[in-house]
């Protein structure tokens, strides 16, 4: 530690300008490629040190100082970020250096002009230009405090003669009112609410009338917990408790801004939404807390704005991009919701089967309407589906009634009016009406003329219909171009970064009317990828992978008229433990049954009706019925469909079809 002086020897030193050498302390060490989970170690078991020198080759290269460790630590992504790799990238490496024999008053103002956050650094020593330790710049600066003490007393000496006259106590006290009232009138107008309160949480009477408006009435003298007791959940009010507890028995300010920041900062009060910050301040020596809260509900408001004006472009994009395809989607809807459902329930089939796949359509449907941007729509469906899914659940008995029940009250219309109002009011009410028009590349129409006239002989019906099919040929690629805005749509929803999205291969051409049902089936695919397998960023980076996911389309085409598409990513793979859970708890299999399976053969559950690893369902996923559709619509083409997961390598589904009457184009 310093080797201080005594407190009674002569203080000249500092007034001729005595070097700083004095001061000169140990420090711990650590080299630059140690990890992070090194200096956390040390801290642990140091806790007088305020700090760390970082090393490389023998000499000094950056510090890393506790308060700035732990506050790093504190981000959301800290501990995953900086825990396993090296500390170079946590020191600070502009150093504030000295040499020991520089003296105390021009080390003193360089240090006394740092920044406030820099106050808590260490200054490192050379002397010969060897390094010989550092100096707490908060300790260097305690000690001159310390030193001045004598002159300091001077000071307050002659103030304490200079209030003596009657007159200037009057005038001072007048003005120490008149700048009482500006702060809290500054306060008052700063539109912003302030209160303080002291370890027993009773709120001060000091508060600005920002809080009075808030809280609807005054709020002095109320335990802080109690009051917003109203305003957050019991676990959060818990949080809070143990929180100021702890702070007010801490005795450091580096862990009392922790605390501090563990705090819950956002309720609704009186239909606004409000935010929190806690401050740790002072009060006559004795700590405390100040909360500041601002009225954040232009703020949501205007977040919701831009969030339903992007909505609403993506859904103008979308219907301007994909007429034919939405107008189908709609009407098939319509169909659906005027009587159509009935079909489901054919004569002599299985009533449960039926109304599983009548389940089934609907969660398409609600696929549908969230990939060509129909929001309200989606929404709305996920609360139809819970309706559906109370009658799949319950006993057999009532089940034909309760389904009309719910299938009739539902409104067609009604569900479709908000997201329809948009198209139409740029698009116009007739958008729908009008003819399909087919898009045909210029190089495929030449080619056809080519054709028509190499011929001798007339073309004949058939070979004419023929030449017109192909000119309804899309290439596979678009169908699956269209998914990049979906995906970017889901990585929003489910709070993950947009993933790399590639799609490349062999063109294939197919009838877009006769794949249409699969295509759009794939939403269930994109969906799980992002709901379930990608993981967020934190987890990536804790696994060794970059930051953004890879989600590939490949194309190939194979022999005797078939094609293939692999959808593959680089996630957490299919967790093949909780389908065998599930398997067991829904009485599909049982664990002696499972045991006989392969690791294909289990992956191949998520096919199964109604079987889901989430828990919970939302608007995206866990019902467990968009991977049956998904099925299906593939063994409608006599399709295939292989699955190929690793545990935290990723999943692919390989998918192969048949080309068609497009397999000789290409």
């Amino acid at each position: 530690m310093f080797a201080l002086q005594d407190k009674n020897t002569d203080r000249s030193d500092f007034e001729t300008g005595g070097t700083i050498r004095q001061f000169v302390i140990e420090a711990p060490t650590l080299p630059a490629d140690a990890e992070g989970q090194a200096v956390k170690e040390l801290f642990e078991s140091e806790p007088e040190a305020e700090g760390i020198v970082v090393f490389e080759s023998s000499r000094p290269v950056g510090i890393i100082m506790r308060t700035e460790f732990y506050q790093k630590m504190g981000t959301l992504y800290g501990h995953s970020l900086y825990m396993k790799r090296p500390i170079r990238i946590l020191m600070e490496p502009a150093i504030m250096s000295a040499d020991a024999g520089d003296s105390i008053s021009k080390v003193g103002i360089q240090a006394m002009s740092r920044e406030e956050s820099k106050l808590y650094d260490y200054i490192v020593v050379y002397e010969n230009r060897n390094y010989v330790g550092v100096v707490s710049i908060r300790l260097f600066l305690v000690e001159l405090s310390q030193r001045n003490e004598a002159q300091i007393s001077v000071l307050k000496s002659q103030q304490k003669k200079l209030l003596s006259a009657h007159e200037k106590e009057i005038e001072l006290r007048k003005n120490l009112e008149y700048q009482s009232a500006a702060v809290s009138n500054l306060l008052d107008h700063a539109d912003q609410g302030f209160l303080w309160f002291g370890s027993d949480l009773i709120i001060k009477k000091e508060y600005s009338y920002k809080c009075t408006e808030i809280f609807d009435g005054n709020i002095g003298g109320e335990c802080y917990t109690d009051l917003i007791s109203e305003y957050f959940s019991r676990d959060k009010i818990s949080v809070f408790k143990a929180a100021f507890d702890s702070f007010f028995k801490n005795n450091s300010p580096v862990t009392d801004n922790v605390y501090l920041m563990l705090l819950p900062s956002d309720c609704r009060i009186a239909e606004k939404n409000i935010h929190f910050e806690y401050r740790r301040i002072e009060n006559d020596g004795v700590k405390a807390v100040m909360v500041i809260m601002n009225d954040i509900t232009e703020k949501i408001n205007l977040e919701k704005a831009m969030e339903d004006d992007r909505n609403r472009q993506r859904l103008l994009i979308k219907a301007f991009g994909y007429q034919a395809q939405i107008k189908q989607m709609l009407d098939e809807f319509h169909e659906m919701f005027s009587g159509g459902y009935k079909n489901f329930f054919s004569e002599g089939a299985s009533f449960q089967k039926s109304l599983e796949e009548l389940f089934r359509a609907v969660h398409t449907f609600k696929g549908d309407f969230a990939q060509y941007g129909f929001i309200c729509a989606s929404t709305q469906l996920h609360v139809f589906e819970e309706q559906l899914l109370s009658v799949i659940n319950q006993p057999e008995g009532a089940w034909i009634q309760d389904v009309e029940r719910i299938m009739d009250k539902i409104d067609a219309k009604r569900v479709l009016k908000d997201d329809l109002e948009i198209i139409y009011e740029v698009l116009g009410k007739a958008y729908f009406d009008q003819s399909e028009i087919i898009p045909v590349p210029k190089s495929k129409l030449d080619e056809l003329e080519k054709r028509i006239r190499s011929g001798s002989d007339p073309l004949d019906k058939t070979a004419v219909i023929g030449l017109i099919e192909t000119l309804r040929m899309k290439n596979v690629k678009v169908f699956l171009n269209q998914y990049q805005d979906y995906l970017q749509y889901l990585s929003g929803r489910v709070l993950k970064r947009m993933p790399v999205y590639i799609v490349e291969g062999d063109d294939i051409e197919i009838d877009g009317d006769r794949y249409g049902d699969f295509f759009k089936s794939l939403v269930h695919i994109f969906r799980n990828i992002m709901d379930h397998g990608l993981e967020t960023e934190e987890e990536r980076l804790k696994c060794g992978k970059p930051e953004k996911g890879l989600v590939e389309c490949e194309i190939a085409r194979l022999d005797d008229g078939w094609f293939s598409i692999r959808i593959s990513d680089d996630g957490k793979g299919i967790n093949l433990s909780g389908l065998r859970a599930k398997a067991i708890e829904n009485h599909l299999y049982t664990a002696e049954e499972l045991d006989q399976m392969t690791e294909n053969e289990i992956a191949d559950l998520v096919f199964a009706d109604r079987l889901s690893t989430k828990n919970t369902s939302d608007t995206l996923s866990g019902r467990g019925v968009g991977m049956p559709a998904f099925r299906e619509a593939c063994l409608k083409l006599n399709g295939k469909i292989e699955i190929i997961t690793k545990e935290k390598q990723g999943t692919a589904f390989v998918i192969t079809l048949p080309c068609g009457i497009a397999q000789n184009e290409g």
